[in-house]
């Protein structure tokens, strides 16, 4: 009797502070951020106007009243005037372990053309005259021949040591002829499975581009980035995410038993990871199940708060503008090719069925239609020998999706991961993909609202480096627009009936993220309970035309708590 007394007393206790005016103490908060304008992305409680702070979570979100219980003398508050405030963003797909090449190798990404590129790897070469190669990224495939760049352009200026570039989207890589001859690449060497060396059409030799596994054949002139270049390369690579409002990233391929994870861990370990990091370890397509079991054991080593490696990578096949995507129809420019799966649909249903299994969430690059069909497939197939379960496995770029597949994401629970920055009408769409997949096929790339309306979730990315920068806001503009910034006519749009809505494009970026990531109860919104990951934005998103989303710009962001990028605005 006495148990349920005061259980009635305890449950009329919110009516006597509502009927008094008192309120019951509260713990302060360690930070209360008032008089903002703050998009929970909560769909049940949408929208608040402050948020208090404790031990690196909210603790309270709501109203300016609410909050003001939570402020006590050692409490930090910021007045946000305003302004407009959102989750932490989510990059579910980059390489934040290429940075070290990004940041501290040739960076060709400003480049245009041939010329262009040649004076920065002459300059590079100046300025570096002790290197004993030269290695770097980002030069353009629409700023060369279908074949790509030649090896001449780099002997000019380097004859004598091994050039290796590799392009921005990462498939291929231009070297020069001391780098083919160190490697012993020549005319009579075959192209390897799943690569093409470019040749001259007339002597068969060897033109300075390699496609996906071709480049390879160099790789072991090029050693790796050490154990310490990788943490600087990394640690260089989080001031720009956390600059860009990115509180968590999906390292889409890293080495198992690796200097890569260990980076990471040792990052983690000595505090100096300073954002959440999930991973993708690499799944080697000419290696059985022999491989797993590095893989297992990889995953019980990476579980630390930070840095976790839960999912297994693989890809399904190359890129179109090296005609390596795997598709359902011929190449428009080689009629007589579909491109190649750089696993056998046997092979990949086997490798997916044994990964299930072992609870892995698989992440797969797919870009061509037959090769996203050939990922769908494997999976029915993993789900019909193990049993349903909350795997959500990972597709991505999903450049070309046949309409028959847009509704089996949904059913097989399979999480679209696509990179809203591509979706535009740009120089790879005028120059390689239309002369390449012909004018249907290139005005039917990279669906979006298609896997929202049949009921699918979709994370957004950036694929860093592949896009710099990585800015969560450009992403979110390209996503509702469907256009290249300041190009307004409608025959600028690229599949307009796959724009999304601003709500759906943020959601993208974050609770779809976190549900991506098996993080949605960690982050992904503003709600108590939940890592106080958070950015404010100089401009209201909602309040400015959606073709000025990009203006916008990060003034703060919150990782659990912390303030892990201020602009000076907020100076108290």
């Amino acid at each position: 009797m006495g148990k349920i007394l005061t259980k009635g007393l305890f449950c009329l206790l919110p009516i006597f502070f509502a009927m008094t005016g008192c309120q019951p103490r509260v713990t302060p908060a360690d930070l209360v951020l008032r008089n903002g304008r703050l998009y929970t992305v909560d769909g049940a409680a949408p929208w608040a106007a402050a948020v208090a702070v404790r031990n690196g979570r909210f603790v309270y979100v709501g109203d300016e009243a609410g909050a003001a219980r939570f402020i006590g003398g050692d409490t930090r508050v910021i007045d946000l005037g305003g302004r407009l405030a959102l989750p932490g963003f989510i990059d579910s797909h980059a390489h934040p372990i290429s940075s070290y090449k990004h940041f501290f190798e040739i960076d060709l990404s400003g480049c245009r053309g041939g010329a262009d590129c040649q004076r920065a790897v002459a300059a590079y070469a100046r300025t570096h005259p002790e290197a004993p190669f030269i290695r770097g990224r980002g030069w353009s495939n629409t700023d060369f021949p279908k074949t790509g760049p030649g090896k001449q352009l780099l002997d000019e200026v380097v004859p004598d040591r091994p050039v290796a570039l590799a392009s921005e989207d990462g498939h291929s890589k231009w070297v020069n002829s001391r780098a083919l001859k160190l490697a012993g690449v020549t005319r009579a060497t075959r192209d390897p499975v799943g690569g093409v060396i470019e040749r001259d059409p007339r002597s068969n030799e060897p033109s300075g581009t390699l496609r996906e596994a071709a480049a390879d054949l160099v790789a072991g002139l090029f050693p790796a980035p050490g154990l310490e270049e990788l943490k600087k390369g990394l640690e260089a690579y989080q001031e720009m995410a956390l600059a860009c409002g990115i509180t968590t990233v999906h390292d889409a391929s890293l080495d198992a038993e690796s200097s890569e994870t260990q980076a990471y861990r040792e990052l983690e370990g000595t505090g100096r990871l300073r954002l959440r990091v999930r991973a993708s370890l690499y799944v080697d397509p000419q290696k059985g199940n022999e491989q797993l079991a590095a893989l297992d054991h990889e995953r019980l080593r990476n579980a630390g708060r930070l840095f976790q490696t839960r999912a297994a990578k693989l890809f399904a096949d190359g890129v179109v503008e090296g005609s390596t995507a795997y598709l359902l129809e011929p190449y428009r420019h080689l009629p007589g090719s579909r491109g190649e799966p750089i696993w056998a649909a046997d092979a990949l249903a086997r490798m997916c069925g044994e990964l299930d299994r072992r609870l892995w969430q698989i992440h797969i690059h797919a870009i061509g239609d037959a090769a996203v069909r050939s990922c769908l497939d494997a999976f029915t197939s993993a789900r019909q020998a193990n049993g349903r379960r909350d795997a959500r496995h990972l597709l991505t770029h999903l450049q070309l999706v046949d309409g028959n597949d847009i509704a089996r994401f949904a059913s097989l629970g399979v999480v679209a991961v696509v990179q809203p920055f591509w979706f535009t009408k740009d120089a790879y769409y005028r120059d390689i993909q239309v002369p390449y997949l012909g004018q249907e096929r290139a005005d039917r790339e990279y669906p979006m609202a298609g896997f929202l309306r049949s009921g699918g979730t979709v994370a957004s990315a950036s694929d860093y480096p592949v896009t710099v920068p990585c800015d969560p806001l450009r992403g979110i503009q390209t996503g509702v627009t469907r256009t290249e910034t300041g190009r307004t006519g409608p025959g600028e749009v690229l599949w307009a009936e796959e724009r999304a809505t601003l709500e759906q494009m943020i959601a993208s970026f974050t609770i779809n993220g976190a549900f991506a990531n098996f993080l949605e109860d960690v982050t992904g919104s503003i709600a108590a309970g939940k890592s106080a990951d958070l950015v404010v934005l100089d401009k209201d998103l909602f309040r400015i035309p959606a073709g000025e989303i990009s203006t916008a710009k990060v003034l703060m962001t919150l990782f659990e708590g912390n303030v892990a990028y201020s602009s000076g605005v907020f100076k108290n």
